[in-house]
């Protein structure tokens, strides 16, 4: 169990020896009587750290956080479970109409509101019954979100508050308005609805999708655009060599490596106010065709490999990303003379046409000889919650993507909202994160768990390292970060995952950490470019 609860028993309700028509905060200072986790299996039980106990009073201490940071300590924090009750009980029967819940949201880190908010109430503790509840869907950008209602006074002992926790859900503070006269107030009828809100269940496929799902086994992500580097982030052929091909420790073509390239910027180019503009988007795509780099150095790389392995058919594929239209934007620019805005679900569909039109005739008209374009990519790594036309953008976007002939994909992280239902939405495939790299805290258990789910859901799975540096003299800073990739090859080959398609994150810099491990000094680094190679090769 994950937070120390106090039982709700069938009690015999009291009134207030002074009852008080006003009306105040009935919640401030009250602890929290217990809470409830809708779906405990999904809690990561190697991060119990990531959900505040309840003991904790930073619900109803009155103390308002003074910025939207949700670093600092004023935020009750819930991660994960599906959803959470938490109940408070009264110290006496009161009369109860309204209530305050404070939000915040950070959607680049996956801190999300709730989709839904509901408040329950019991006049003894043996039946609940829902008083308010609402889609409350907001607008999406990095802000503190209020949420308040009211509703009939109706008399309460207990009270509830039920949320869902898509990912992330960070609360300031929490009120319950009413007062302890309960003249006039109804007494409760329990309603017999479910505490949560039930959304379909996902369809089970439990197998691992075919190695060529995609069109190519195993898919880099080429990172290519970086504009807060002095060279943008653009990839040279000297980067992409070690990837399109496996080489010797001398620098010799022994063979072919990863078979496709997936473009894409970083993430501080996506969330930065140019990302969210035409003019950024402009940029972006010429950043995929510049003369000698990205697209273009790749298409000579596989040139050079061809003609030293004498595969004069061979080419690799290619998928291009579909930037995200970030609601909440009432000045994304003009297209085709058009202003859009994306507060308007039709201005964001035309964004995203004039998106996949515009890289599908780029690329056409250079004429590539070494590659293919087979796809597009689904930017987000999980659902918005509180965007209520994004199912319907996706689905519109993988059936404009289909009509144009290719193939459209999404790489959410573990357990991201929506994961199980990706099929639904219209994509051909999608890859799971495990996220087991980015946090040494996280035990094994997560490359197994990641294991699993991805075969019941048909989902493959993405191999993700980052931050290695090594000195002249071959010593490595962070070692820990190659032995936990060697260990998501283990697990690869181990449980299935490596003879599907694969999709290698390792960071966002100019060439990559599996990249640079060809000509290291180091025999660990050296085995785990190795190894990789192998695991890719399905001889692992």
């Amino acid at each position: 169990m994950y937070y120390h609860n106090s039982p709700i028993e069938i009690i015999e309700p009291h009134k207030c020896e002074s009852p008080s028509k006003e009306i105040k905060n009935l919640l401030l200072g009250l602890p929290i009587h217990a809470i409830d986790i809708k779906d405990e299996s999904t809690i990561h039980a190697d991060r119990p750290n990531m959900n505040y106990n309840t003991d904790c009073t930073l619900l109803t201490d009155g103390e308002y956080s003074p910025d939207r940071d949700w670093h600092n300590e004023q935020w009750f924090h819930s991660h994960s479970g599906g959803g959470r009750t938490i109940t408070f009980k009264l110290p006496c029967l009161c009369a109860v109409c309204g209530f305050s819940m404070s939000t915040n949201r950070e959607d680049a880190v996956g801190i999300r509101s709730p989709r839904y908010i509901k408040i329950r109430v019991s006049y003894d503790g043996s039946d609940f019954t829902t008083v308010w509840e609402q889609d409350t869907r907001s607008p999406r950008d990095m802000r503190t979100v209020l949420y308040k209602g009211e509703f009939e006074p109706v008399m309460a002992t207990y009270v509830q508050f039920v949320y869902d926790t898509v990912h992330h859900v960070y609360i300031d503070e929490l009120e319950l308005y009413g007062c302890t006269d309960i003249t006039g107030a109804k007494m409760p009828i329990c309603d017999g609805l479910p505490t949560y809100n039930e959304f379909d269940p996902p369809v089970e496929i439990n197998e691992y999708p075919d190695e060529m799902i995609l069109g190519s086994a195993n898919v880099s992500l080429s990172y290519n655009y970086r504009p807060i580097a002095d060279d943008k982030g653009l990839q040279t052929e000297s980067d992409y060599l070690p990837l399109v091909a496996y080489l010797s420790e001398k620098g010799e073509i022994l063979d072919t490596f990863m078979d496709g390239f997936l473009y894409l910027p970083d993430v501080s180019f996506d969330f930065s106010p140019r990302g969210q503009h035409v003019e950024g988007w402009q940029e972006y795509v010429e950043s995929v065709f510049v003369p000698d780099k990205n697209l273009s150095a790749l298409d000579k790389t596989v040139a050079r490999v061809k003609r030293a392995l004498e595969l004069p058919d061979y080419t690799v594929g290619v998928y291009f990303t579909i930037l995200y239209t970030f609601t909440g934007y009432d000045d994304f620019g003009y297209l085709n003379g058009e202003h859009l805005v994306f507060d308007n679900i039709e201005s964001r569909k035309k964004a995203i046409i004039w998106m996949v039109d515009t890289m599908i005739s780029r690329y056409n008209a250079l004429n590539y000889e070494n590659t293919e374009l087979l796809g597009f990519y689904w930017f987000e790594e999980a659902l918005n919650p509180t965007d209520k036309y994004e199912e319907e953008l996706i689905k519109f976007t993988c059936d404009y993507v289909h009509k144009k002939g290719y193939k459209c994909f999404w790489i959410p992280y573990f357990r991201a909202l929506g994961y199980e239902h990706w099929q639904s939405y219209g994509f051909d495939a999608a890859c799971m994160q495990p996220n087991y790299m980015f946090d040494l805290d996280i035990q094994k258990s997560r490359l197994y768990d990641t294991a699993s789910e991805a075969k019941r859901m048909g989902m493959c799975v993405e191999l993700e390292v980052w931050k290695i540096k090594e000195d002249a003299h071959g010593n490595i800073d962070n070692v820990e970060h190659i032995k936990r990739f060697m260990e998501y090859l283990a697990v690869g080959a181990e449980k299935g995952y490596m003879n599907t398609a694969k999709i290698y994150y390792q960071g966002s810099a100019q060439g990559g950490t599996i990249t640079n491990g060809w000509r290291s000094k180091n025999p660990l680094y050296r085995e785990m470019y190795d190894m990789t190679y192998k695991f890719a090769k399905r001889k692992l």
